[in-house]
């Protein structure tokens, strides 16, 4: 069915990825609680910008570079790891100091300390194309559900990429 090799695995498979929390949605949740919704669904949209970035390069036969220059993925899974440990550093960092001043604890997410939140849209986007769960799903997990013999892959892509967005 329109190049798809198994439908129900895939949509199965989404569900459980998505149901992880990663650093998009926990980027999204805490500029929401900080800024609010309009932040929030900034933050959003740049996830499915980012996530439509990587599905177009999975489409594009970024998972056969990769496979051809292991080195390649190496370091956009170690840079994008460090990226999202540093992050994690600085919000557990402004959780301590705030618990040590007294504050809620809740409120760890801090403008000054751990992120800027005056360009959600831009460091959402950032988080969404480096996130080291999204490249992998999308150059070895995305990729494996479209049927090479299917004369119009970019179909298949865009119906995939379709059931992930929605």
């Amino acid at each position: 069915m329109l190049g798809i090799t198994d439908l129900a695995t895939y949509i199965v498979g989404t569900i459980f990825i998505i149901l992880l929390p990663g650093p998009n949605s926990l980027y999204v949740l805490s500029v929401a609680a900080k800024r609010g919704v309009r932040a929030g669904y900034q933050g959003a949209a740049a996830v499915v910008v980012g996530d439509s970035i990587l599905m177009i390069a999975a489409a594009a036969g970024v998972g056969s570079l990769l496979a051809a220059y292991p080195g390649v993925f190496t370091v956009i899974k170690y840079a994008g790891g460090a990226y999202l440990v540093w992050i994690g550093i600085q919000l557990v960092r402004a959780a301590f100091n705030r618990w040590m001043h007294g504050e809620a604890v809740l409120a760890a997410v801090d403008d000054s300390t751990t992120q800027d939140t005056s360009h959600p849209f831009k460091r959402a986007l950032l988080i969404s194309v480096i996130n080291p769960k999204a490249i992998l799903f999308f150059v070895s997990f995305f990729i494996q559900f479209v049927d090479p013999a299917y004369p119009h892959p970019v179909l298949t892509f865009a119906v995939l990429g379709g059931i992930l967005q929605a």
